[in-house]
């Protein structure tokens, strides 16, 4: 009797390498469908990613489908890839594409970031050789810079790049020529520039290598796969798909040991329920008492070193710092949720440094927090927590313990209060998607005492359940197109925070506009609520009289004001920065 069941395979395997796909991507050969999601993978997990590869870690698996003449899907390029015109895709990824695109920006140049490799953590000073690559950091030595103007610097610059070491992951066929010119201006002696040059080429052909040679897992399915089954896949692929995480892994380590983490880790989310509202990652936890016991927050470390005796003795203390620094951040800096929160890794060295706040005297420990406050303030503010973030951790925690605790005027404070570097245009043209900014912004506005259109109530006081707080533009980017004005509205400073109700009511107009149709009664609360946000709303001002710049420059001025008081620094004028405001404000 004939199967009913073709004998071809349901699907087939082979492993393509990394630079064999991004040809592919970049020819055409490989597409996306079009129901596919934009890119949306930030900096830092590319550079995630690219550690991955180097170090030839498993980096997943992708799933392709075959395309026939007579049987195609709706397609689209990747982002960034040339739409080459009479060319139609061979296959289209149907799982993988935000690590295809990430690789294909790193590895073209393409997209709003520039990916590069630092030369230096790589070698031994003292010899100039290789190091083993597992003493490397990279996490310092993979770096992203954005390239839209808004660094003091160019890392575009080929001198720039020799000068620091520097060198872009797009060039990566080219770095023979790029280390030749890197080691003749370290030294003019020729046997060490010869010396140097060869570390470099042993660095590329054996660290860098699989930048282009890494293979990925393919499954590929045939082409007359059907659509219905194409849709299952998809949808199982992404509904099953759940990372095992170092807390994981630590848990099933630790269990015979009689630490009990995941037991602990559910009495801690009942025990203190803030800790559930903000969303805490207990591998957060973790980093905190890597901190305590060992100084230390790399991932490594802590899955390598940190024993069950360190766990058990820390894990208690630890915990309930965090839940009190989480309650400072809400009722002192204005973090009324995790919506607002800027970073989760910065509870990672303030729970760390807490339990000895906690011990100290009372007129101490007030000090203390107040410090505590300003490297929380500063750090935001300074975005410091964008890139790097477990060596920041540790970095800042080996400061924080003497800093906070002891002298703060004979003892080094932590990197973002020392080298506090934020400038008025940097913050006149940040927008909303600079997360961090964006949130310490708001946050700072709740601090400040910012009240509710409602009731005209301390949005403070208010439990973001209930509030239903969001924020909307004061000048609505319609508005400003209807004005003929170019300056961008999705623009940090243009931001203020509303219940639903107010929303509703605003509909879609400029909040100048809503102020003038309400009743004089109503208008003098707005007022004073619009003040509250820090907006010069009287008539005389640029708000009321819809000038838009002139808005932004009055609302630059107090906003800076408030950074200021909290970070105890000066903000940086445009005219001090030695760099024109455009250049810096073109992103």
């Amino acid at each position: 009797m004939k199967s009913m069941f073709k004998e071809d395979p349901v699907f087939k395997t082979n492993p393509e390498t990394v630079g064999s796909l991004i040809r592919s991507i970049h020819e055409g050969s490989l597409a996306l469908p079009n129901f596919q999601r934009s890119f949306v993978w930030d900096p830092k997990r590319t550079v995630e990613l690219i550690k991955s590869i180097i170090l030839r870690y498993p980096a997943g698996t992708l799933l392709t489908w075959e395309q026939s003449s007579s049987h195609r899907f709706d397609s689209r390029p990747f982002e960034e890839a040339p739409v080459i015109s009479g060319v139609e895709p061979r296959r289209l990824v149907l799982d993988g594409q935000q690590r295809l695109t990430a690789l294909y920006h790193a590895l073209t140049g393409k997209g709003e970031y520039q990916f590069f490799i630092k030369a230096w953590p790589f070698i031994d000073l003292e010899n100039r050789s290789l190091k083993p690559l597992e003493d490397v950091e990279l996490e310092t030595a993979i770096v992203a810079y954005d390239t839209r103007g808004r660094l003091r610097f160019n890392p575009l610059d080929e001198a720039w790049q020799l000068e620091n070491g520097v060198f872009p992951l797009s060039k990566f066929q080219e770095l023979w020529k790029s280390f030749k010119k890197f080691a003749r201006s370290v030294t003019d002696e020729r046997e060490e520039q010869d010396a140097l040059e060869e570390t470099l080429h042993q660095l590329r052909e054996g660290y860098l290598q699989p930048l282009e040679s890494y293979p990925f897992p393919v499954v590929d399915l045939p082409e007359h796969t059907s659509l219905l089954a194409v849709c299952n896949i998809f949808e199982t692929l992404n509904k099953s798909a759940k990372p095992l995480g170092p807390f994981e892994l630590l848990t099933a380590k630790f269990y015979p040991s009689g630490a009990r983490l995941r037991e602990w880790w559910e009495s801690a989310q009942e025990e203190y329920p803030i800790l559930t509202e903000f969303e805490v990652d207990p591998y957060n936890l973790l980093q905190s008492v890597s901190l305590r016991a060992r100084g230390t927050a790399q991932r490594a470390d802590i899955l390598g070193k940190l024993t069950s005796n360190e766990l058990i003795e820390h894990w208690d203390a630890t915990v309930s710092a965090a839940a009190d620094v989480l309650d400072m951040l809400k009722r002192e800096c204005g973090v009324i949720s995790l919506q607002w929160l800027p970073y989760g890794m910065i509870l990672v060295p303030m729970a760390a440094i807490w339990p000895e706040i906690s011990a100290l005297r009372p007129q101490q420990r007030g000090q203390a927090r107040e410090r505590l406050r300003q490297y929380y303030w500063c750090s935001i503010f300074t975005e410091n927590y964008d890139q790097g973030a477990n060596s920041q951790v540790g970095a800042d925690y080996k400061l924080l313990k003497d800093w906070v605790i002891g002298d703060k005027d004979s003892c080094q404070p932590p990197e973002a209060v020392e080298n506090f570097n934020l400038t008025d245009a940097d913050l006149l043209s940040a927008r909303s998607n600079r997360k961090a900014l964006y949130r310490g912004v708001i946050s700072l506005l709740i601090q400040s005492g910012a009240k509710d259109f409602l009731w005209a109530q301390a949005i403070s006081n208010s439990r973001p359940s209930e509030a239903k707080l969001e924020t909307v533009q004061v000048f609505p980017k319609a508005w400003l197109s209807q004005n003929s004005i170019e300056t961008a509205a999705d623009l940090i400073l243009n931001r203020i925070m509303v219940d639903g109700e107010a929303r509703r009511s605003i509909k879609n107009r400029p909040i100048h506009e809503y102020l003038e149709s309400q009743e004089a009664p109503v208008q003098a609360k707005l007022v004073d609520v619009l003040e509250s946000h820090l907006i010069n709303a009287q008539p005389e001002y640029g708000f009321r009289s819809g000038d838009y710049d002139e808005f932004l420059q009055e609302r630059l001025s107090l906003v800076l004001e408030a950074i200021e008081q909290v970070t105890g620094q000066t903000v940086i004028l445009d005219s001090e920065a030695g760099e024109p405001a455009a250049q810096r404000e073109s992103y």
